[in-house]
């Protein structure tokens, strides 16, 4: 494991900030540790001095919101997967597309452990929770030394900062979801995830291209033990079909 030469846990996202913005030291937040405890571990992750332990902010709660005049549910960065898959609120949110997602990420000691504002920063290419984020139409609050933003998680870039919350429209009652998988607990190869809104249809894909897209994205689809990327463009057009079906039915 990287021997760490500092630890903080911060009581304020202001403190946290401050700590992750001094220039002398390269230090790390910490909040579910799903990915960053392994990177130490096994030695991916080296040039790192120390971590800021996020576990004390007030950033876990989950609560109906407004949001440009419209409810929206708001999602604190550091709930876990278990959090959302317990709120009531999720689970009637698209048909529990959302919850389903959550599921999909890995066991139940991982979703004790995951947490919301870790699967957006991880972004990985065959994540269903961040697919299910962006069908939703889910923004992603950040903040940062200069200040608040939110942002369309389809817009979003290189976060400067931390995730401190995401904001799912509520209302939203229709959802579906199909994947390709080695086993059924296996993560997916390729899934294709939707929700009808009104009447706009948004869809998401993961597995093919470097994190999950929007679907009309340009699509990069890896090549590897799993599939290849002919397989994996075929099935992203098979599992589209499926999901169109089940949210017209």
């Amino acid at each position: 494991m990287a021997i760490l030469k500092e630890y903080h846990r911060p009581e304020s996202v202001d403190a946290a900030l401050a700590l992750l913005a001094r220039d002398n030291v390269t230090l790390v937040p910490l909040a579910g540790g799903a990915h960053l405890v392994g990177a130490l571990e096994t030695r991916a992750l080296t040039a790192v001095d120390g971590v800021v332990d996020l576990r004390d902010l007030p950033l876990r709660a989950i609560r109906a919101d407004l949001f440009n005049g419209r409810p929206y549910l708001s999602i604190g960065a550091l709930a876990t997967l278990t959090d959302v898959c317990e709120y009531a609120g999720t689970a009637a949110l698209a048909g529990g597309l959302l919850v389903r997602a959550a599921h999909a990420e890995g066991p139940v000691n991982l979703r004790n452990q995951a947490t919301v504002g870790g699967v957006i920063v991880a972004a990985e290419s065959d994540s269903e929770f961040y697919a299910a984020l962006l069908a939703l139409g889910a923004h992603v609050v950040t903040a940062s030394l200069a200040g608040e933003a939110v942002t369309p998680l389809a817009d979003l870039g290189e976060i400067r900062g931390l995730v401190t919350a995401v904001l799912l429209p509520a209302g939203i009652e229709r959802g579906a979801n199909a994947r390709v998988a080695r086993t059924p607990a296996d993560r997916p190869i390729v899934a294709a995830l939707a929700v009808r809104d009104g009447a706009a249809t948004r869809m998401a894909l993961c597995g093919v291209a470097a994190r999950p897209v929007l679907e009309g994205a340009p699509l990069d689809p890896p090549d590897d033990y799993k599939g290849s990327a002919t397989y994996r463009r075929s099935m992203a057009a098979l599992l589209k079909q499926r999901v169109l079906t089940e949210l017209a039915g």
